[in-house]
Formats: structure tokens, C-alpha cells, sequence
């Protein structure tokens, strides 16, 4: 192996850029690690960063770390069946998980997020309430059973097995109107299409505008509307949060951070929480207008 090859993806990190550590850097000393053969040892001098946060990064990656002294080259092992594009369409088209293609290929999952991370394929955020796997309904359900036989969304989670929680936030991440409770049936007025409502106030465009967050009206779940998510600063998620009277849920649709994340972050900024259930103050004052304007 040329030097010319090893050396090649990288520059050395100066002090001021070795703590930011770009994806492509990431990609790089995964291909050094695992198609080259370098030792972490040798990739650390190379990119002249500590070992230990070479293997961190490894690891977090998914690459299966070789035992210390096993530093000689192997070429990368050539698994039956197991190719970039075969991994792609498992992965991503038929949306399998990692131990689902393991059992299919005959291979362990370790090896799987291996190859996953080596041929720099996005790994899927995991649980019923993250971003990638949660529980979700399909808008054609949504509008069979919500939308054209007008079931309440507590009757369609009973048919479809889920809450009607789950049934609503649906509903409001695909587009799909979702009406007011109540009986007798609240005025149309009423019936929201959230995301445009988030995007139509003024307050939250421009608070979105001031942390250049995307305004992406297109409906769907959040792992597509924001592939890349940017951090939730403690300015955003404050002026969202208390300033507007945002839900949980709302910050969700506007940032691409799930619920779970959004509450997590509110508790390491020590920004109180509002009691759980009830409407948000944001949707009292959206209630508020649409009663000013049915008059």
C-alpha cells in the first residue's frame, strides 16, 4: 500500500480545527480503519488526534474495533450477498433494520452497521418516538379512515392498534386537517393544518428566520423534512418555547428534533416545563382568532 494512498483524505488538524470534526473527516478515517487496514494508532498520527477519541469515533460509527495487537492489514472480507448497493436497498427502499438484513444475509448486525458506516450510509435513529422508527400512521389510513368516514381519531388508533395521540400527531405531520373536539362538531373553523399555522404566525417565522432554520411546508415525517437537523439553541428553543407558547410537538414540526429530544433539552437549560396535557398557549390564542373571525 502506497503512502501516497494513506496519506491522501488528510491534512493534519491544527489546535483550532481538531476540536470539529467534520462528517467527511468521520468517512475518511472510517475508509483509513477499514479498507486500508491502518491501526488506530497510526490513523491518530496521521490526523494527529488522540487515539482514544479515533476509536469514540469508530465506535460511535459502528465500526467493529479489532483487538489491540491485531494491527496487521486484511484486506476487507468479501461477505456472499453483502454489497454497498444490496445494503442500500435493504436499508433504505425496504427500510429493514440492521438485525432484520443480518438474518436475511446470514451475517452478524455488527457486521451490518459495519458496512453501513464504511459505505457512509446514514444510520436510523431508534424508538417508537425518535425520529426514524417511531410509530407513525399512513396518510392513506389517515384519509380512509379519519378523513372520509370522519371516525374520531380515539375510533381510528382502536382499529389501527395505536393511541389517538399518535392517530392526531399523524394526522398533523402529514397534512392531513385534523378537526376539533367536542360534540356537536366544533365550526370547519376550527380544523387546523398546523404545520401552515406555525409557519403563518408572525412571531415564530421570524424567530425562525433569526436562527436560520428552514421554512419547509411540505408535509412528512420529520426525518425527511430535516435530514440534517441544526442544534437547539438556547435562544431558539426559549423564544419558541416561552416566548410563543409553543407545544413540545410544535417544535418538533419547526426544528426536526423529536419530542423526547426537545424535552431533554428544555431540562439541561433549566427552562421550566408547562404541565402536561391541556392546550398550548400558542393554540388558545390561534382558537381565540378563528372564534374573532367566525363572527
Amino acid at each position: 500500500m502506497s503512502a501516497a494512498i494513506v496519506s491522501g483524505p488528510f491534512t493534519a488538524l491544527t489546535k483550532e480545527t481538531a476540536s470539529t470534526i467534520t462528517p467527511e473527516i468521520v468517512a475518511q478515517i472510517i475508509r483509513l480503519y477499514s479498507e486500508y487496514g491502518l491501526s488506530t494508532y497510526r490513523i491518530a498520527e496521521k490526523v494527529q488526534l488522540d487515539r482514544q477519541r479515533i476509536v469514540r469515533i469508530l465506535r460511535r460509527e459502528g465500526v467493529t474495533i479489532a483487538p489491540r495487537g491485531f494491527g496487521r492489514f486484511r484486506p476487507l472480507k468479501v461477505v456472499e450477498g453483502l454489497s454497498e448497493e444490496t445494503l442500500r436497498a435493504l436499508y433504505i427502499d425496504r427500510w429493514m433494520s440492521s438485525i432484520e438484513i443480518g438474518r436475511a444475509l446470514g451475517i452478524s448486525d455488527r457486521l451490518v452497521r459495519s458496512r453501513l458506516a464504511l459505505w457512509g450510509i446514514k444510520r436510523r435513529t431508534r424508538g417508537g418516538f425518535d425520529r426514524h422508527d417511531r410509530t407513525d400512521v399512513a396518510p392513506q389510513e389517515l384519509e380512509r379512515l379519519y378523513v372520509d368516514r370522519e371516525l374520531a381519531a380515539s375510533e381510528v388508533g382502536e382499529e389501527l392498534g395505536v393511541s389517538g395521540r399518535i392517530v392526531l400527531q399523524a394526522a398533523h405531520t402529514h397534512g392531513v386537517p385534523v378537526r376539533a373536539g367536542g360534540a356537536p362538531r366544533p365550526s370547519k373553523i376550527f380544523d387546523i393544518h398546523l404545520i401552515d399555522v406555525l409557519y403563518d404566525d408572525v412571531d415564530v417565522s421570524r424567530i425562525l428566520a433569526a436562527y436560520d432554520i428552514a421554512i419547509i411546508r411540505e408535509p412528512g415525517p420529520i426525518w425527511q423534512r430535516f435530514p440534517n437537523p441544526k442544534p437547539l439553541a438556547e435562544g431558539l428553543l426559549t423564544a419558541l418555547y416561552v416566548e410563543c407558547g409553543l407545544a413540545c410537538f410544535h417544535i418538533e414540526l419547526l426544528t426536526g428534533h423529536p419530542v423526547p429530544t426537545v424535552l431533554r433539552r428544555l431540562d439541561q437549560l433549566g427552562i421550566a416545563r408547562r404541565g402536561r396535557g391541556g392546550r398550548s398557549p400558542f393554540i388558545h390564542r390561534w382558537h381565540a382568532c378563528q372564534r374573532t373571525l367566525g363572527r
